[in-house]
């Protein structure tokens, strides 16, 4: 079993991306969740780092499509066309509204207090800033690691294929 290229793989992450900012609509009884879910995203985002969280996802991707033969050259073309395009289109005004809607909807009117209380400490504000550094290089080495274990996987799917090409025979 071949594993997916990594340009493949970014043509199927980035609309994964940007699904997630297509969230369920909050409750209408929800005004005191969502004024508190603007709360939290005013400590917990910074829209000056949407990009930088952006092209921490782009250029892994890029990297791999360059390991897969796509010249330096088209690389940076393709990375400045994706961060134009984010610099033109995506707007924090825009996408902020939403966020509100899964904050409030996800979460209850206890527990963004309490998410308040955390992100305006220290504390907070270091895992705001490091967490995703934190998740792409939790995500590079559990992808590490699941190849690492892919002969083994490998190994029980064949003998599965060989045990149901077996019967197709007859």
């Amino acid at each position: 079993m071949r594993a997916i290229s990594p340009s493949k793989a970014l043509r199927l992450a980035l609309p994964l991306l940007f699904a997630a900012f297509h969230p369920s609509p909050a409750r209408a009884d929800d005004d005191s969740r969502t004024i508190l879910a603007g709360e939290v995203l005013e400590l917990a985002y910074d829209p000056g780092a949407l990009r930088d969280s952006f092209a921490s996802y782009l250029d892994p991707a890029l990297d791999a499509a360059k390991r897969d033969g796509l010249p330096d050259a088209a690389r940076a073309e393709m990375r400045k066309a994706f961060l134009d395009w984010f610099d033109q289109e995506v707007k924090w005004s825009d996408l902020k509204p939403r966020l509100v809607q899964i904050y409030a909807h996800d979460f209850t009117e206890e527990e963004l207090r309490a998410l308040l209380a955390f992100l305006d400490k220290p504390l907070g504000q270091k895992v705001i800033s490091k967490l995703p550094l934190v998740m792409q290089e939790g995500a590079m080495a559990g992808q590490q690691y699941f190849i690492s274990k892919q002969d083994s996987l490998n190994d029980r799917l064949a003998a599965i294929i060989a045990r149901y090409k077996g019967k197709s025979s007859h």
